[in-house]
């Protein structure tokens, strides 16, 4: 075996979670090493949608434009529609029982508006097994050399001042690693029985069945609709998507899309689940559509969790994304709750090891992402569940084929009742916004604890169903977004003002804020921090260098500050704290700041500045 080698940061795991926190960690300048026991990337689409905090977050570190080009226009994503079948020529095939909004995209309602108003960003769906290739490019791009697939880690020994891992490489021969912190992202398999971390909540609730596959559905398919959902009298029952859900999955989009993926639940008692001859059979019965040419890519299973980890740190090992929480699919809350997991710990372990930052900031990372996962868990399986209000709207009964039969009948004849019927069974659907606009629930989570300092105000209403994202700058909440002018005439996002490998932090303020600008300017020479500020204009009379304008005077709405206040804003683009008004010595001010999050007093050397953060050979 070879001599040690010595890395800052081991991340196991190269999904969505690990490559992405690779790609944070190189752009925070933290060396690390990647390693994923298998040879490649997924070969399953497993997850596609990409939800608008995560899409922020990939523009905030040019993540974003290589995902954008092969992704979903949102005008292809914007609808979910619930239909008996896609072909056939009964009296009931083909029918459209109602549809949902989805994700922004559903043109002229109110969520239309409302997720171009809140963020620079829009939805996006890419299939993982078109995603990961580009984020494990990514990685490679800023860490070449370090993202090792086919590595296996077979073990950890950490003794609370360093973690060796044993790793076997493709040769299968063993190489010993030695980090100061690690982080699994690996979903668990290795990760939680080995830290002895329990997985707690209910499991093995379905097993999913997904089959990828190639066919030309464009006669059948509806161009602004990314997902179909079946019920039939055939059928009976939608409640585990037992009649099928159907999920265009590109690489062209809309009604042209080449591949799809069908999804089927199956009691976990069933053993017909693993009958592989019999499923493409079954999805051209389903679909009604006998004749179809289909080209099976994979058929997959996966069984329906929802467990949180009861920690999601041992020692200095970090677990993250499916390592620390798994739910069912709906509300698409597994890798983007994964990412963020990502983002967070990145610029933690960034400011330990690169800008003297306490390690107690490390602990704030369970803190602040824990209570999250439990939330995302508790929705992705409230928002599954509703679909028995859908089969109770629909009202077919099990094994009653002639009164279902009937029932069809009735839903869709040309009468006042079968109005009323297909009113409430499109009123029912409606009900599943909270799993395809859940915008609230995408942007508005808050960190009531953590690395922020509270200013004692109450948090903005709730919206219980997930639908009204208010935002806000109160300390805990992600920056509001607003356009804003400089005096080239360029229009950027108040998210871009902190710049990525530039800015540590970043204090806004307006006009009347100079005394600001300057202790901001302090705080950077006298620490190992760099403090980025910037005015953004208050009042519409005000002119001078330097200013920013509110391009669409949203900005002066969603501050919360008074004039000569600042806001302090996190590496992930989340308010650290606030204070409405000016003071008297904003230095002292903003340096009892720092020292409160972090530690970090002006004048005090980087506690970490003899350390190399390389790889280094022993």
């Amino acid at each position: 075996m070879d001599q040690i080698i010595n890395v800052p940061i081991i991340i196991i795991g190269g999904g969505g979670c690990g490559l992405t926190l690779s790609s944070f960690l190189s752009d925070w300048k933290v060396q690390h090493v990647l390693f994923e026991k298998h040879s490649g990337t997924s070969l399953l689409p497993k997850a596609h949608y990409l939800n608008q905090r995560t899409m922020e977050t990939f523009r905030h570190h040019g993540l974003d434009k290589p995902v954008l080009a092969v992704g979903a226009p949102i005008h292809n994503m914007g609808r979910v529609q619930w239909k008996t079948s896609l072909g056939g020529d009964g009296a009931f095939d083909g029918r459209v029982l109602g549809h949902c909004g989805a994700f922004g995209g559903d043109f002229g309602t109110k969520q239309w508006e409302d997720y171009r108003r809140d963020s620079p960003s829009l939805s996006s769906n890419v299939p993982l097994l078109r995603l990961e290739p580009i984020l494990r490019q990514l990685a490679e791009d800023r860490n070449p050399g370090h993202i090792l697939f086919g590595h296996t880690v077979a073990d950890l020994e950490d003794d609370s001042q360093k973690v060796i891992a044993t790793v076997q490489k493709p040769d299968g021969k063993t190489q010993k690693y030695q980090a100061q912190y690690v982080v699994c992202a690996d979903g668990g398999k290795f990760s939680t029985p080995k830290l002895g971390i329990n997985m707690e909540g209910p499991t093995g609730l379905v097993d999913f069945v997904s089959t990828h596959f190639k066919a030309d559905l464009s006669e059948y398919w509806d161009d602004r609709t990314l997902i179909t959902h079946f019920i039939n009298p055939e059928g009976e029952k939608m409640v585990n998507f037992d009649c099928g859900a159907l999920v265009q999955m590109g690489p062209t989009w809309g009604r042209k899309s080449e591949e799809w993926t069908l999804h089927f639940g199956f009691p976990v008692t069933d053993s017909s689940r693993f009958d592989k001859e019999a499923l493409p059979p079954r999805i051209r019965q389903l679909l009604k559509l006998p004749d179809l040419e289909m080209e099976v890519l994979n058929i997959s299973h996966w069984v329906l969790d929802r467990v949180l980890a009861d920690k999601y740190k041992v020692g200095r090992v970090f677990i993250a994304g499916d390592a620390a929480h798994r739910r069912p699919p709906t509300t698409g809350l597994g890798l983007n709750t994964s990412i963020e997991d990502a983002r967070n710990i990145a610029w933690k372990l960034a400011a330990v090891l690169n800008r003297g930052a306490d390690v107690s900031l490390l602990e704030t990372y369970e803190t602040e992402r824990r209570p999250i996962g439990l939330r995302n868990c508790d929705w992705g399986l409230f928002t599954f569940s509703n679909m028995a209000v859908l089969q109770a709207a629909v009202g077919l009964v099990p094994g009653a084929g002639e009164y279902n039969n009937e029932r069809f009948r009735r839903i869709f004849e040309d009468s006042f009742y079968g109005q009323t019927a297909r009113n409430q069974i499109q009123r029912a659907i409606s009900t599943q916004d909270i799993e395809f606009t859940a915008h609230d629930l995408e942007l508005g989570f808050v960190y009531e604890k953590g690395a922020v300092l509270s200013d004692g105000s109450k948090p903005p209403p709730v919206d219980p169903a997930g639908q009204t994202y208010i935002s806000t700058t109160r300390p805990g909440h992600r920056l509001p977004h607003s356009w804003i002018e400089d005096k080239k005439g360029d229009v950027v996002s108040t998210q871009d003002l902190l710049v990525v490998g530039k800015h540590d932090f970043f204090l806004i303020t307006d006009e009347d804020g100079d005394a600001w600008i300057s202790a901001a300017t302090s705080i950077s020479k006298l620490t190992s921090l760099s403090v980025g500020a910037a005015k953004i204009r208050a009042q519409a009379h005000s002119k001078g260098d330097g200013l920013y304008y509110d391009y669409q005077d949203q900005w002066s709405k969603a501050r919360e500050i008074g004039n000569g206040g600042a806001i302090l804003v996190r590496p992930d683009n989340f308010v650290a704290w606030r204070r409405d008004r000016s003071c008297d010595d904003p230095e002292l001010e903003l340096a009892s700041v720092f020292a409160q999050l972090m530690n970090i007093n002006p004048r005090v050397a980087n506690s970490n500045e003899n350390y190399s953060n390389g790889v280094v050979h022993q």
